[in-house]
Order: structure tokens, then C-alpha cells, then sequence
């Protein structure tokens, strides 16, 4: 499994666990993932990141009330 795919893997399970309720955001390691796949992916990334902005968003409105 190359690089790529394991910090693909790993974002999308944490956006997955935000948006089930399962962890909150702070309790994810995106920042890192994310930081990490950008320099080999570039296009990805940006994919990933806007991804996680929408969960992250609807997560605050659910639980910031």
C-alpha cells in the first residue's frame, strides 16, 4: 500500500467518523494526513479537503447549538 493510499484511507475513515458522530473533529488527525498529502496529490487533496470543511460544518451546526 503506497503512501498516497493510506492518507487517503485514513482522511476519509475520520470524515466518515465526523459525520456518523462517531469522533469529533478535534479528536481526528486530518490536519496532519491532509499536510501530508498535498505535495503527492495535489488534486486529491483539495477533493479531501472539501469533503471534510462540509462534514466539518454540518458537525458545528449539530453540536454547537
Amino acid at each position: 500500500m503506497s503512501s498516497e493510499s493510506l492518507y487517503v484511507k485514513n482522511i476519509e475513515n475520520a470524515i466518515r467518523a465526523i459525520r456518523l458522530g462517531t469522533k469529533a473533529p478535534q479528536e481526528t488527525n486530518i490536519g496532519s494526513q491532509l499536510a501530508k498529502l498535498k505535495p503527492i496529490n495535489e488534486g486529491m487533496y483539495e477533493d479531501l479537503l472539501k469533503k471534510y470543511t462540509n462534514v466539518k460544518k454540518d458537525w458545528d451546526i449539530k453540536n454547537l447549538k
